[in-house]
């Protein structure tokens, strides 16, 4: 068996229907969430859990803008994918914690992602760390010792990235393109992963399917399944 690691993207309260960022059906992965941690957990495989936080006055936040959220990051106006969002994932809130019902056993890995000012991220390797220091009010910056998404899967050998988490077509998506343009294989497991509406949902993941078996710019064949 290849050497895989569960990814779990933001499954955490920000995106759920009481959220900053609310996502309607945000709390129907918990069930699909927790059979493959406890599946991944029995087989001592490594968990990862990337967690969205933003300090105040974060640069994706329409608020800083005095702008209408979901209308186009003025900072970004030749990317329509690149929107202002409502005040989310606020360090030191309820929005960052793990949502309610999904297990956290022990030893599992937090990677930190979209702390920068003045930086929005939506991939846990896109500066993508395992420890910050500062706070919401002050910012954050990486830990001395803080290692980053690549280095922790590099340290266990890992080839295969089985992912599920929240929202399909904005992070899932992102972080399967990134783990792809890594050098990682891709194992999507649908009933963990929801999308800001069903058609979204629906269309990216067959979008992100649509790549497996595809010879990517450095010329690897590329794996992305969709599994049960």
């Amino acid at each position: 068996m290849r050497n895989t690691a569960i990814l779990r993207v933001d499954t955490q309260e920000a995106f759920t229907p009481e959220g900053g960022l609310p996502v309607a059906a945000g709390r129907e992965i918990v069930p699909g969430v927790n059979r493959v941690t406890k599946e991944a957990h029995d087989k001592w495989m490594l968990i990862i859990d990337s967690v969205d936080i933003h300090p105040k006055g974060h640069i994706s936040f329409a608020s800083r803008w005095n702008a209408w959220v979901f209308t186009q990051n003025p900072l970004n106006p030749n990317d329509p994918n690149d929107l202002l969002w409502p005040d989310h994932s606020v360090g030191e809130t309820k929005d960052v914690e793990l949502i309610e019902g999904i297990i956290d056993p022990t030893g599992i890995v937090k990677i930190y992602k979209g702390w920068a000012h003045n930086r929005d991220a939506y991939s846990a390797f896109d500066m993508g760390v395992t420890e910050l220091d500062g706070n919401a009010d002050s910012g954050y910056e990486p830990a001395k010792w803080a290692k980053t998404l690549v280095e922790v899967l590099e340290a266990h050998n890992i080839e295969v990235i089985r992912i599920v988490g929240l929202v399909t077509e904005v992070c899932v998506k992102a972080n399967v393109l990134d783990a792809l343009k890594n050098g990682y294989d891709v194992e999507l497991v649908p009933d963990g992963i929801r999308g800001l509406s069903p058609e979204w949902h629906t269309s990216t993941l067959e979008y992100l399917a649509s790549l497996d078996g595809q010879t990517n710019k450095q010329g690897r064949m590329q794996s992305v399944k969709i599994i049960a």
